[in-house]
């Protein structure tokens, strides 16, 4: 029930937020140089890249335990056109309800450049190795309940 609401709170916010974007004024945007499109892309690229260093010393293993001892199952999912996640198989697919998950900042479809592919690569792997020990953990507490 809980998850529902959220669910809806989010879709309606997104829709509000849509529809004010689409009333903006264009003029100034189609204003702006391919120069300034490009600079602006590149830092958007870099500050991605930037909040991705994390993965260069996380362990995952280490970090689902911790969660585990909060007793916090939730799974890690992949925000594309489609949710996905990492590691947990389609036969699976009722264990995202059951354990609960939160979207990965970063982890749209869009990349930029090899370096966010490499990062997303990586972020992929620690999801996955994460969602493996979380699941299995999540389904376990679940038979005790």
């Amino acid at each position: 029930m809980n998850n529902r609401l959220s669910l809806l709170m989010l879709a309606t916010t997104t829709g509000i937020f849509t529809l004010g974007c689409s009333q903006t004024n264009t003029p100034f945007l189609s204003q702006t140089s391919e120069a300034t499109q490009e600079n602006q892309s590149e830092v958007l690229s870099n500050k991605q890249t930037t909040d991705l260093k994390w993965l260069y010393y996380a362990d995952p293993r280490a970090d689902a335990n911790f969660a585990i001892q909060k007793q916090d199952f939730t799974l890690l999912a992949f925000a594309g056109r489609v949710t996905s996640f990492p590691g947990i198989d389609k036969e699976s697919s009722t264990l995202h309800q059951q354990c609960g998950y939160r979207l990965l900042a970063n982890s749209g479809d869009a990349l930029r450049s090899e370096k966010e592919l490499n990062l997303r690569k990586q972020l992929y792997q620690y999801a996955a190795t994460y969602n493996l020990v979380v699941a299995a953990a999540c389904q376990k507490s679940d038979q005790y309940n």
